[in-house]
């Protein structure tokens, strides 16, 4: 447990120090979510909530999401490129628990991303919910980023093209999931697509959230089948690079 907890700490820390998960993963949702919200904007009724809620959702997601995919996976191709991964295996460090601490740092860093953007929403735009809404979508954007953290371990897998794949990637699914612009506000055939998208199922429960509509199985469902897709596809890679490896 205490290389466990060392481990989980000192991903910790490389994470808040690292330029670029402020820059692309915490100031840039942030920044875009007071960009694109106004004072008279930020009351429209929008899909049963205010425009300044919903769009906090979003940027919410968003943030998750480039953690997730793009700062995550950036890190764990650069782990292998330098030997890091090699080397752990030379220490009491376990392979579960190196896993599990990065599972946890990611699950760590995302709270404290949801946390961060609502604060701004909150105590910036005035947006007002009972604290068991405030629980229940922060828990979900919780939750529900474990796809994108698989997601992230498969673009770590990618080596030298990680960074640029990450962030093609994470820009590509927010813009077709709707995090951008409102799903209702896209074309129809754009419309369909994003609904197939991750990041749409990501957000769309945390939307229905706002307006105290019930969650869908559909939504929870196609999750579950990305996280296993994003699974065992890393996984048949990694098979793949050791099998290369050892030749």
């Amino acid at each position: 447990m205490k290389p466990l907890l060392a481990q989980w700490k000192a991903e910790i820390l490389r994470t808040v120090r690292d330029r670029r998960f402020f820059m692309l993963t915490l100031l840039m949702p942030i920044g875009f979510y007071l960009i694109f919200i106004s004072e008279e904007k930020g009351t429209l009724a929008i899909a049963g909530t205010t425009w300044n809620a919903y769009f906090m959702v979003s940027m919410a997601t968003f943030g998750v999401v480039g953690s997730s995919v793009n700062t995550l996976g950036v890190r764990l191709a650069a782990e292998r490129k330098s030997g890091w991964v090699r080397w752990l295996r030379t220490t009491p460090l376990s392979p579960v628990a190196y896993a599990l601490a990065k599972i946890f740092t990611q699950l760590t860093i995302s709270l404290g991303i949801v946390v961060a953007i609502f604060l701004v929403a909150h105590f910036d735009q005035k947006v007002s919910l009972p604290l068991v809404r405030w629980l229940e979508i922060a828990a979900w954007l919780w939750i529900g980023s474990i796809p994108f953290a698989a997601l992230g371990v498969l673009i770590g897998l990618a080596g030298n093209a990680a960074q640029v794949l990450g962030t093609l990637v994470y820009l590509s699914l927010s813009l077709l999931g709707g995090l951008w612009t409102p799903v209702q506000a896209l074309p129809k055939s754009m419309q369909e697509l994003a609904r197939y998208m991750p990041t749409y199922r990501f957000a769309h429960p945390a939307w229905d959230m706002l307006s105290g509509r019930p969650l869908h199985l559909s939504d929870i469902g196609i999750l579950i089948l990305y996280t296993l897709f994003f699974v065992l596809t890393a996984a048949i890679i990694q098979k793949q690079l050791d099998v290369r490896t050892e030749a």
